[in-house]
């Protein structure tokens, strides 16, 4: 494969909140011989961050030229509209577990994926394909029925941008999903994303560098403030 390299534009946090969801996902940017690309957009709420995030690199909305989905949980699809120019990659069997399953899974917001499966934008794909040059989708149903996740080489080491397949360190050592539509799918994904990776980024934590058989975990952090009283709570895992 033609070599292809990513970059972490907004990280994954493994947080949770007593009132559901919190959701900050990872969202990654590709560069390929092709041009730029996004795997994952985030949620409604990241709309301003992921903005900043790429105008701070210097990338308007419309030099993005193809957005790869992950999976349609309402944290990983929501701004992939704020791409005009872009085609929209979805595997086909993500499309088909939101057509039958997509009104019972609570991460699904049926309205806003309705919109996103009406698009002109939008492009199915089956199988394991190089979906970009260099850069090769692979299936990692569990999470979801339909997730995918990619596989690229850089530097000699083989990277997995796991999105939801492994969600933060947790699910990799215990090699047990933490949260699954079909767990023994999903605990069979986190096994092969082990087995064949050296570096795993997930969709809710820090990349892990795997050096020896050990996990490296990076530390990832974030921040709230209280608008109120302007007071700020630093986060770190």
């Amino acid at each position: 494969m033609t070599e292809a390299s990513y970059e972490i534009l907004m990280p994954g946090f493994p947080g949770r909140s007593s009132r559901g969801f919190l959701g900050w996902s990872t969202i990654l940017l590709l560069k390929t011989a092709r041009g730029l690309a996004l795997f994952d957009t985030g949620a409604s709420g990241d709309r301003p961050g992921l903005m900043a995030a790429l105008r701070g690199r210097g990338i308007e909305p419309d030099r993005i030229g193809t957005v790869i989905l992950s999976h349609l949980h309402f944290d990983h699809m929501a701004n992939a509209e704020c791409f005009p120019k872009a085609e929209i990659i979805l595997h086909e069997d993500e499309y088909a577990y939101v057509r039958e399953h997509g009104a019972a899974d609570p991460a699904i917001s049926v309205f806003q994926v309705d919109g996103l499966l009406r698009s002109a934008q939008l492009s199915l794909v089956a199988g394991e394909i190089e979906v970009l040059p260099g850069v090769r989708m692979i299936r990692t149903p569990g999470h979801s029925g339909g997730h995918v996740s990619l596989v690229l080489t850089v530097e000699n080491r083989r990277v997995v941008l796991a999105q939801d397949a492994i969600k933060h360190r947790g699910e990799l050592v215990s090699r047990h999903s933490a949260g699954s539509f079909d767990e023994a799918a999903a605990n069979a994904s986190i096994r092969r994303i082990a087995g064949m990776a050296d570096v795993i980024v997930p969709g809710h934590d820090g990349p892990i560098t795997v050096e020896n058989g050990e996990y490296i975990a990076s530390g990832v952090s974030a921040e709230i403030s209280l608008t109120l009283r302007e007071k700020r709570f630093p986060l770190e895992a």
